[in-house]
């Protein structure tokens, strides 16, 4: 299980939306999306990259296909493949609970299907997201950590 190349995890592609690396965006779209100035942009873009390479974790950015715009920043730190767990973060921009559980339903497939994790480090998630790693086989044991058996 410990062979899992985070970096083989792109893109991913949904109904309505296109998920990739931040190194694959558009420098000024990634800024504008993030609020920040372009020199902490590109240092986050590099950042990410190496956590992915190092295989630490991922990061996505999610753009809708129907108008390009970055909707969604997707995070998964501190990956542990041997222990099965890993710190995820979700941030949504103007997004409908549609396009939310849309967006949740791939994640979760990645987090529980592909990448097995029994243990997901939270801080403050979406309640969509929540709902539906709960609806599907994940306990809450406390409000910052979802588990499954």
């Amino acid at each position: 299980m410990t062979d899992i190349k985070m970096r083989s995890y792109r893109p991913f592609i949904t109904e309505n939306f296109f998920w990739d690396f931040p190194t694959r965006f558009n420098l000024k779209d990634v800024s504008e999306f993030l609020g920040l100035e372009i020199d902490p942009t590109t240092k986050y873009i590099s950042d990410s990259a190496k956590i992915i390479m190092r295989n630490d974790g991922i990061y996505w950015l999610v753009q809708k296909k129907s108008n390009k715009e970055l909707v969604s920043l997707i995070s998964l730190s501190d990956v542990d493949l041997k222990n099965h767990q890993a710190a995820l973060m979700v941030t949504f921009k103007d997004l409908s609970e549609a396009e939310k559980v849309e967006i949740s339903n791939r994640l979760l497939i990645f987090l529980r299907d592909q990448i097995s994790l029994k243990t997901i480090l939270v801080n403050d998630l979406d309640q969509v997201v929540q709902e539906k790693f709960i609806n599907n086989g994940y306990n809450a044991s406390n409000e910052n950590i979802l588990k499954r058996s």
